[in-house]
């Protein structure tokens, strides 16, 4: 398969090659102008969380609206956006020890839950407060299958807020840290 590869590109080069002193004779300049169908970009007002010294077995919570992070629609499309996390590190050592992010939102044994909740939610989750698992998994941040929300467009803006479940055992004194990822797809 390779070498079909290489004498194909060989064949092209040898072609180009050829016709390169009959282009430069008379050449002319195309220019091509265009405008993109879809720029999707979002920005996120907050972008860390320092909670500082933690205890074990603990629920923190973002107050809103001073902690809560506001996500906007900076393209010109209507975006449906989405979540995953993943497991937090020993930022000294990452590769020595690190809390297992849950699937479900509970916690355990060096697990920990991440859970979010959109301003104004109420309607989803599974303690119906609105708040969210975090998992591993990508999964529906804004709109939401089986919601009454519709894709954000150019210039819409939501907030969210966070909740961490520390593990319920821990080694302490050890500074951790985890990425939230949150991605935007045209609708």
């Amino acid at each position: 398969m390779k070498v079909v590869i290489t004498s194909i590109v060989a064949a092209i080069v040898l072609v180009l090659i050829i016709s390169l002193p009959a282009l430069a004779q008379d050449s002319t300049t195309i220019t091509i102008t265009m405008t993109g169908l879809n720029e999707i970009s979002i920005s996120l007002d907050k972008t860390q969380w320092p909670l500082g010294t933690i205890a074990s077995n603990t629920e923190y919570v973002t107050s809103p609206p001073i902690e809560w992070c506001t996500l906007t629609v900076e393209g010109n499309c209507n975006v449906n956006t989405f979540i995953v996390g993943d497991d937090a590190a020993w930022i000294s050592d990452p590769n020595a020890y690190e809390w297992t992010l849950s699937s479900d939102g509970t916690n355990g044994e060096h697990i920990y839950g991440l859970w979010f909740r959109m301003s104004g939610d109420t309607t989803r989750g599974p303690l119906s407060d609105g708040f969210v698992p975090v998992t591993k998994t990508q999964s529906e941040f804004w709109p939401y299958s089986g919601g009454s929300g519709s894709s954000l467009a150019p210039g819409d803006a939501k907030q969210f807020g966070l909740r961490l479940l520390t593990p319920a055992y821990f080694i302490s004194g050890r500074q951790m840290q985890t990425q939230i990822t949150i991605s935007a797809v045209a609708a």
